[in-house]
């Protein structure tokens, strides 16, 4: 079978790992990138409902949700895309899983979280395709490098960075990557580990299901759609903001007659441009009804000023 469908869509991905049936599979493919810390034996997925994918999705969250036996938080994410705040992201996620309130008489020490990012593209200078991230003291004579915590870990999973050639075969991480980069090329050795095999045999199942076949594919244009609206918003605000500033900053050097002047102006002019150009892209991504969340992360704008834009 030539046509499968490809398991880094997110989509795709929550239907072979984030369905209750396949429980094993994915606590294979968590304890093979985990290398036992934790060891997962079992665990409850938290979203199990695949969202209907409609025309006006905007790209919402497929992410996998799960609670592992020993109390873990885990959240996984699919991005195809190198938007450039990734890792930014991924860090607002992780704290946003962490509990809220500590009560009085009660511990620090809660459940630990950990964060899996899937990449389409790469996000970070590393030349490692597994990069793991936490809190630590960085080395300063005469202390050296020390974590100061992992009750906080972020996983990120640079696809284009793997090469099967140079991995170890006999490491079923190998044979996971594999499946995900491309099912096609993975070693067949892989397909003899009972829970590689189920994977394949559901990619293979919803593959061929034209239902889902048809759902996937809309899933992949609203994901195409919405990244170009934001590459699009960010890019003319970006222009507009920049021209603005530059006009009011020559205007205003101009005016004072002097180069500290003009200086003045052109820093002040530019520093409004750049407020011009966040609020222009806003309201240009607000137009194309994006989401506020989104757009906070985009801009850099709170909340509430994105909400004053509307009116």
């Amino acid at each position: 079978m030539t046509n499968l469908l490809d398991p880094k869509l997110d989509f795709v991905f929550k239907n072979i790992f984030g369905i209750e049936e396949n429980e094993s599979v994915l606590v294979s493919f968590l304890n093979t990138l985990l290398k036992g810390n934790p060891f997962i034996r079992s665990l409850v997925l938290e979203n199990t409902d695949i969202a209907k994918i409609l025309e006006d999705d905007k790209a919402s969250r497929l992410d996998i949700k799960a609670t592992c036996d020993n109390g873990t938080k885990l959240d996984i994410e699919i991005q195809i895309k190198n938007t450039g705040e990734i890792p930014q992201r991924a860090f607002h996620y992780l704290a946003n899983m962490m509990p809220h309130v500590v009560k009085a008489n009660e511990s620090y020490n809660g459940p630990k979280v950990i964060g899996i990012w899937i990449l389409g593209e790469n996000v970070t200078k590393r030349k490692n395709a597994i990069s793991e991230a936490y809190m630590t003291f960085q080395p300063q004579d005469p202390d050296p490098y020390q974590i100061m915590s992992d009750s906080a870990r972020i996983f990120f999973i640079e696809l284009p960075k793997f090469n099967p050639k140079n991995a170890d075969m006999h490491d079923l991480l190998t044979g996971w990557l594999s499946f995900l980069q491309d099912p096609l090329l993975m070693d067949k050795s892989f397909l003899e580990i009972d829970e590689v095999q189920r994977a394949m045999d559901r990619l293979k199942y919803i593959s061929a299901d034209p239902e889902t076949r048809a759902l996937a594919d809309l899933r992949q244009k609203t994901i195409n759609d919405y990244n170009s609206a934001m590459t699009v918003a960010r890019e003319e605000g970006k222009a507009e903001g920049i021209a603005i500033g530059e006009e009011k900053g020559k205007a205003e050097g101009k005016a004072e007659g002097k180069a500290e002047g003009k200086a003045e102006g052109k820093a002040e002019g530019k520093a409004e441009g750049i407020a011009i150009e966040k609020r222009e892209t806003a309201l240009k991504m607000l137009s194309k009804g994006m989401d506020v969340e989104d757009i906070a992360e985009v801009t850099g704008l709170s909340s509430n000023e994105i909400n004053l834009l509307k009116h």
